[in-house]
């Protein structure tokens, strides 16, 4: 079979996708303009397992999945992109032979400042119409708030991640 599409891959990563959106919709807190959550879990470790592609099509269809069932507000599509760019900037850093801690920074200071600041400031003034800087600004907060939380939090499950990559690897089930 394929090793890059198996069956064993799609059902680990259906299980992170299910992750993902419980701690997105459920477990976060949530301003009008931005949102304070640890979704960004499930998403690292599809990266870190199955790659940028793996990660970007989680990201895509964890948005798309929690907005049909569990509606916040209305759907936009801009939001989905920004999660399929996230969970592909941290395969990208993440996957195997790529896991030093200068990748994911980089990869964190991409996902916050381009895509936290920049596009989702953007989403956000065109969805309610409040001044561009003044949503850039809480993205601002919730960045800096966010990225060192989340290089900890990934720098520390990084190597048990790695374990069971290498584990599944070695027992040919991945």
């Amino acid at each position: 079979m394929n090793k890059k599409f198996s069956v064993l891959i799609l059902a680990q990563v259906a299980v992170l996708l299910a992750m993902e959106v419980v701690l997105s919709r459920f477990f976060s807190i949530a301003t009008p303009i931005t949102k304070f959550s640890f979704a960004f879990v499930p998403l690292a470790v599809c990266g870190a397992l199955f790659g940028p592609v793996w990660g970007g099509v989680m990201g895509a269809l964890a948005d798309l999945l929690g907005a049909i069932l569990f509606p916040i507000g209305p759907y936009f599509p801009g939001y989905t992109l920004n999660n399929a760019l996230h969970g592909v900037a941290l395969g990208m850093a993440l996957k195997e032979g790529r896991r030093k801690w200068w990748q994911l920074a980089l990869a964190l200071v991409f996902n916050h400042v381009v895509i936290g600041i920049f596009l989702a400031a953007l989403w956000g003034h065109m969805l309610t119409d409040n001044p561009y800087w003044a949503v850039a600004g809480a993205r601002v907060v919730q960045a800096a708030v966010m990225a060192p939380v989340q290089f900890i939090i990934i720098r520390v499950m990084q190597r048990p991640v790695e374990r069971y990559a290498d584990l599944s690897h070695r027992r040919g089930v991945a």
